[in-house]
This record gives C-alpha cells, sequence and structure tokens, in this order.
C-alpha cells in the first residue's frame, strides 16, 4: 500500500506547489472547464454546472511543475512508474523489494525539491519519520547502513507509541517483561550475552555470537634474564553475528548491520578460562 498512498501524496504535493503559484495552473485545458476556472479564481458562485472545480490528473500534474522547476533530479520514469501504480496499470505485486525502494526514494526526492521550493519549513515536512527520510534519500549510505537506519528508526516509533499509552510508573514492568518474551536462536557452536539495546537503551537485550578463547602465557624474566613461562591463561573473545531485543523488537543480523548499529563486534568477556578445561589449546 505505501506505493498507492505515495502516490497520493505526491500528486497533492504537486498541485500544492502549482496553486501556489497560480491556481488556473490546476484547470484541465479542455473545452466545458470553464466552471473550474471560475472556482480556482474565487468566483465559484457564478459556476453554473459543477460545485467544485475538477483539476487535472496527476501526470499532468507532475509534468507542469517539472516545466516550472526545469532543475528537478528525481528520475522521471520512478515518478511515472508510482503513478502507474496508483492508476492500476501496475501492479505492486510484480515489483522486487528493491525496485519499490527505488521508487519511493524517487518519490521522497522528488517531494523534498517541492518542499524547498514552497520554502517549508523542515519540521513541517516528515514529522516523526524526518530520520529515516534523510536515511533513504542520501547517497553516501549504503544499502546496509540504510537498511539498519531503517530498523533503528521503526524500532525506535514502535517502542515510544507502545510507551505513551503506558503509565510511566509501569514503562520498567513492562519492558522487562517484553524482553522476557523475546525469541533469541542459537545455535550449538554459540553463546549469548547481555547487551544494551542502541534503540531503547535495556541492558537486558541478547547479543549471540561465535565464542574463541585466545591462550596467554605468563612470562618470568629470571636472574640471569632468561625468560620462562610460569604458565597460561585464556582470554574469551566472543565475534558477535547477531543482536534481539525483545522490548522494542529490534533485531541484526551480521556482523555488518551490528556495524553500522555502532556495535563491537569483537567483544572480550570478562570472565576467567581455566586451561584444565581444555584438552586443546590453540597455539600463543
Amino acid at each position: 500500500m505505501i506505493l498507492t498512498q505515495a502516490a497520493f501524496s505526491m500528486e497533492h504535493l504537486c498541485k500544492a506547489y502549482l496553486c501556489s503559484v497560480s491556481p488556473t495552473y490546476l484547470v484541465d485545458l479542455k473545452n466545458g472547464q470553464f466552471d473550474s476556472l471560475l472556482h480556482l479564481t474565487g468566483q465559484g458562485g457564478k459556476a453554473k454546472k459543477l460545485k467544485t472545480p475538477r483539476t487535472i490528473s496527476a501526470r499532468e500534474a507532475l509534468t507542469r511543475v517539472e516545466h516550472l522547476l526545469p532543475g528537478l533530479t528525481a528520475p522521471r520514469d520512478r515518478l511515472d512508474q508510482l503513478i502507474n501504480v496508483r492508476d492500476g496499470v501496475v501492479h505492486v505485486g510484480y515489483l522486487q523489494d528493491k525496485e519499490t525502494q527505488e521508487i519511493l526514494t524517487a518519490m521522497l526526492r522528488f517531494s523534498k525539491e517541492l518542499y524547498e521550493a514552497l520554502a517549508l519549513p523542515a519540521r513541517d515536512r516528515w514529522g516523526v519519520h524526518a530520520d529515516l527520510v534523510a536515511s533513504l534519500i542520501t547517497d553516501s549510505l549504503t544499502e546496509i547502513e540504510r537498511e539498519v537506519h531503517r530498523k533503528l528508526v521503526t524500532s525506535r516509533l514502535r517502542i515510544d507509541e507502545l510507551l505513551t499509552k503506558i503509565p510511566e510508573e509501569e514503562h520498567i514492568s513492562v519492558m522487562a517483561a517484553r524482553q522476557a518474551q523475546g525469541v533469541v536462536i542459537i545455535h550449538e557452536s554459540e553463546e549469548q550475552i547481555e547487551a544494551t539495546c542502541p534503540v531503547c537503551d535495556d541492558e537486558y537485550a541478547t547479543c549471540v555470537g561465535e565464542p574463541e578463547i585466545l591462550w596467554e602465557a605468563d612470562i618470568d624474566i629470571g636472574d640471569e634474564r632468561e625468560a620462562y613461562v610460569s604458565g597460561t591463561y585464556g582470554i574469551k573473545i566472543l565475534h558477535a553475528r547477531n543482536f534481539v531485543c525483545g522490548a522494542c523488537e529490534l533485531s541484526l543480523f551480521g556482523a555488518d548491520e551490528l556495524k553500522a548499529a555502532g556495535f563491537e563486534t569483537r567483544i572480550e568477556l570478562d570472565e576467567e578460562v581455566d586451561p584444565a578445561d581444555y584438552s586443546a589449546q590453540t597455539e600463543f
């Protein structure tokens, strides 16, 4: 549904811009449209057939906007696809996820340029979705960074909306209950540790990864400056792979997504390792 809604949004924005220049730019240049012209020029009381004006189509509105603002950079073919989706010419089920995102991104870039032409303040453009829109239309972000940013913003909106419906004194208990119900899948070779969520700051989220023991030697220097090994000890490292927060429902998969969210993927654990517990030790 998002492309259909985006198409309506783009059409209304195009017409808002045209109307800001002159209401007459919304008139369809066909015979019998004089009533519409009267309405749009403040003479609607004299219209004989139409109680409200009939305006141009979304595609024509887009064409007129491009005529008045020739410097627009959003790809026209993607904007035409958006209108085709709204008109039922293209069925959304035939679009790949990547193509859907490209069409939506083109619409957002086009809208940004029109908002600037209308001198609309940034705070009045996207509301709570401002950060997400900014990440979608920024060319410098990689696809992974863009996807992670989307996950972070979506999770933040989700938990903020939930907490506004709950008395403040119950927030801690609700977050704890949600965290306890979170589903974490752990394979046989993996371990999990508690981690702080970058979205809701809950300290009891879960980070999962592959453990590794790095063996170190205790080296002593004798009286004759001879070195000898007096013992060994192990440092336990977790190579983080996945992150799950049951409280805000944030899930990150793979080291790349963790890095994009600001996580360290090589975590040194504060845990003593007894060499006697391991039959084979890694060379040091």
